[in-house]
């Protein structure tokens, strides 16, 4: 008997189906991350724009980074590597700490996981707008205008970092030239990782399956021992 037409299966409709909602939520996802690399770029057009590179949020966040940069240098109050390496702690683990992060999202899991380019470069991007913070710093060495967390602006405290680290290796009046040479390394990485992070985010996504197969009927059940 030949099967009549309410049995008929469609094998193409079927896939298509499936296909259909199996790339619904990695397509939801993509557009997700794409609308966010666009609030990351207006985000950078303010911080670059402003006089103060401020970002909502972020700033109070790199602001306690910052000031652990300082302490981390010198636990339990020895400055293990010298007065230098606390006054440069600050803006160093301010820049670096988001580096941490890429290294991390570029790694490939050891569970068969891609790496997560997009979520490295937001990383990077963050790493960009604090050395854009860092270069407005240092560029206030000899104007000493900027409003510091003792309250004092930095021609009234001793404790402007960027004057002390700059005075100190004799080259205090290139600050300007230094800051600007900052600022144009955190404009480039800024701008590259928000370009590599728009083109990661439309990079169609294969979702990986971490749940080994299992056997088919008929073939064995054999294992390897692993050691």
């Amino acid at each position: 008997m030949f099967p009549s037409s309410s049995d008929d299966i469609d094998p193409i409709g079927a896939t298509s189906s499936s296909v259909g909602s199996s790339d619904s939520p990695s397509a939801l996802k993509g557009y997700a991350r794409l609308a966010f690399a666009v609030v990351l770029a207006w985000l950078a057009w303010v911080a670059f724009r402003g006089e103060s590179g401020y970002v909502p949020l972020l700033g109070d966040i790199d602001l306690a980074i910052h000031e652990f940069g300082h302490m981390l240098f010198m636990p339990f109050g020895i400055p293990v590597l010298g007065r230098t390496m606390v006054i440069l702690g600050g803006s160093l683990t301010q820049v670096a700490f988001p580096v941490i992060f890429f290294g991390y999202f570029m790694r490939k899991q050891g569970d068969g996981r891609r790496r997560d380019v997009f979520a490295a470069m937001v990383c990077l991007w963050w790493s960009a707008i604090n050395l854009l913070d860092v270069s407005i710093y240092c560029a206030d060495s000899r104007a000493g205008e900027l409003m510091l967390l003792d309250g004092l602006t930095g021609k009234e405290s001793d404790g402007h970092d960027w004057y002390n680290l700059l005075n100190g290796w004799g080259m205090l009046e290139h600050d300007t030239v230094i800051a600007r040479w900052m600022r144009a390394i955190a404009f480039v990485v800024c701008f590259g990782s928000i370009v590599i992070a728009v083109w990661s985010a439309l990079q169609p996504r294969d979702e990986v399956s971490l749940v080994e197969p299992s056997n088919p009927p008929g073939l064995g059940d054999e294992r390897v021992p692993r050691r």
